[in-house]
């Protein structure tokens, strides 16, 4: 927030430029309280009750919901396939988003300094939501091209979609997703204000590097994170759409031609499965 009105400014430069504006004009602050107030803005948000209402039931809801998926799959063996592996992926990042990152937003929210846990900390926020939001992104894709091959190539699929593969696709999702979260989150720490020795109650856990480099990392991750998966992935899908749109008719041919129940029955199945495949595209 405090970069956004110091566009030229990374924040700890903004925060001496605040001062020294201040200085200038022959501002003094009577208490420490009133200096951190002028500089860093409220310690609680405006939007701390609406905001903190709704993380709440985000977090009941998501909660249940993820780690329901996450048991119905880990206990029932029929449920472990390949597909539901990277809902389980899925799963497991959405549990590490409720469970670790959604209680450090509202406490920020709540109380935005001093931060209460370090330097480590810190480095944990921003890189926790950097590896889920990334392998998010790569799960979802990689989800989409298992589809892809189980419509389009049906016969690749005894080969390309078995569970050791796609234990293998997941792991290499979150060693990339690990890899790539660690720029960004190298860029930020705690930072303190100095008036002029070290205030502690000032902790701020921000951006501490250069703007343009921080603007650079969100400009690649964004196109390797954003605008190629979503390319992927409309891609498949319309490739997918197409495929099945052009066999629609083909049950109904060959129900003419076979007269037999045991065909007919396997059609209609056939028929229904792929219905149900549009129906989740």
């Amino acid at each position: 927030m405090i970069g956004e009105a110091f566009h030229n400014c990374s924040v700890p430069e903004v925060l001496f430029c605040n001062i020294t504006k201040n200085d200038s004009q022959g501002k003094f602050y009577e208490n420490l309280e009133d200096a951190l107030l002028d500089i860093l803005g409220p310690k609680r948000s405006s939007f701390f009750i609406p905001v903190s209402l709704t993380y709440s039931l985000i977090f009941m809801v998501g909660l249940a919901g993820n780690l329901l998926t996450c048991a119905v799959i880990a206990k029932h063996r029929k449920m472990q396939t390949p597909t539901n592996f990277y809902l389980f992926s899925l799963a497991v990042s959405d549990l590490l988003v409720l469970i670790f990152g959604m209680p450090l937003e509202t406490y920020e929210l709540w109380q935005n300094y001093p931060f209460p846990f370090g330097e480590g900390g810190c480095y944990f926020k921003i890189f926790l939501f950097e590896t889920v939001c990334f392998a998010s992104v790569l799960n979802v894709t990689a989800l989409s091209v298992e589809r892809y091959i189980a419509v389009v190539h049906p016969l690749k699929t005894r080969y390309a979609m078995t569970n050791k593969h796609a234990c293998r696709v997941i792991t290499s999702v979150w060693t990339i997703s690990l890899v790539c979260a660690i720029p960004n989150t190298s860029l930020h720490g705690i930072f303190y204000l100095y008036l002029p020795e070290k205030v502690a109650e000032s902790a701020t856990c921000i951006l501490l590097k250069p703007l343009w480099i921080y603007r650079l990392v969100i400009q690649i991750t964004t196109v390797l994170f954003y605008f190629v998966p979503m390319a992927v992935i409309s891609v498949l899908y319309l490739v997918i759409c197409r495929r099945l749109g052009r066999e629609k008719k083909l049950p109904e041919a060959k129900v003419d031609k076979n007269c037999n129940s045991g065909s007919s029955w396997k059609i209609h199945l056939e028929s229904n499965r792929r219905r149900q495949v549009t129906k989740m595209l």
